[in-house]
């Protein structure tokens, strides 16, 4: 049996008009070659959706750096890492005067003044999606806390709980992660002790 296939086209991409007979053989090694193209591209497909989850899933590092943006960085860097910014705005702030604060969703970027090479001081976020490696974030318990980083202090300070992982001293980075009375994660930031 022979069946049709479509008509072949010319260097420009213009159709000959002529169509070619192929065999049975001939057809069914067409479709079957089809086949493992379209499944080369579902495979390579979930593959990039997989990867594109893990590194969601792996956005927080603490000590580090919040959605790839790291202590340091100035306003350039950032975008780069992040994107155009939801908001912009100077604020004043009470130990580093005026400040340029950015927003990329639910991650705030404090930089220590506003000049374009002010670098970043402070990031934070209550978004769920910002999460370590291994799977701590907002909305992790503190028992959560407590199996997953290591180094990490928990206290209540004038009300105030949280868990921190690094130093209080001027000049070092701190990861604090906010603990609600009801025990859980409700803001992540990192920052430059400046005082």
């Amino acid at each position: 049996m022979e069946s049709l296939a479509p008509a072949p086209t010319d260097s420009c991409g213009s159709s000959t008009g002529a169509s070619v007979a192929l065999s049975g053989n001939d057809w069914q090694m067409r479709s079957f070659r089809s086949g493992i193209v379209v499944a080369l591209i579902v495979a390579s497909a979930a593959a990039l959706s997989a990867s594109v989850a893990t590194a969601r899933v792996q956005s927080l590092v603490p000590q580090q750096s919040l959605r790839g943006i790291k202590i340091g960085m100035i306003a350039s860097q950032v975008r780069v890492v992040a994107g155009k910014p939801t908001s912009n705005k100077v604020i004043a702030n009470p130990i580093l005067g005026k400040t340029r604060r950015m927003r990329f969703g639910l991650v705030e970027v404090t930089f220590r003044g506003t000049a374009t090479t002010a670098p970043v001081v402070n990031l934070s976020t209550t978004s769920r999606n910002e999460r370590t490696s291994g799977g701590i974030g907002v909305g992790s318990s503190e028992k959560e806390l407590a199996a997953k980083l290591t180094g990490e202090r928990c206290l209540t300070e004038l009300g105030y709980r949280h868990c921190y992982l690094g130093k209080w001293n001027p000049g070092f980075v701190v990861t604090d992660f906010s603990i609600s009375k009801a025990g859980r994660v409700t803001r992540i930031t990192l920052g430059l002790v400046i005082d």
